[in-house]
């Protein structure tokens, strides 16, 4: 599998961009700030996997735990599971975190460590 065919990243950035625009429009509801970065942190994620080699780590540890799964249009997309999604959470009520803190964060809730 050649890095460029390779939809793991690509689905999971996808992912990523669609919970970080569910806290955009949380912030412009609430205008906390602590949201915005959330989201800023998740967009950060998105784009650190849209561009993983497929034997990145991280990518080979989800697949491992059972992160993504293959759909009827021969794409490839990521399974949130309450973990998962307990883990995307986790910026808006702890700490600041990067881009590559939120991806270890969901990799070691996936399992995947």
């Amino acid at each position: 599998m050649g890095d460029e065919a390779d939809p793991r990243g690509p689905a999971l950035a996808a992912y990523l961009r669609d919970r970080a625009a569910a806290f955009s429009l949380s912030a412009d509801v609430t205008t906390q700030q602590h949201v915005a970065l959330a989201g800023m942190a998740l967009l950060d994620a998105a784009a650190i996997a849209e561009h993983m080699p497929s034997d990145h780590p991280v990518l080979a540890r989800l697949s491992a735990a059972g992160c993504f799964e293959s759909v009827p249009d021969r794409s490839t997309q990521f399974v949130e599971t309450d973990q998962v999604r307990a883990a995307v959470q986790r910026p808006l009520s702890g700490e600041a975190m990067s881009g590559l803190d939120i991806l270890e964060l969901l990799t070691a809730a996936a399992g995947g460590r």
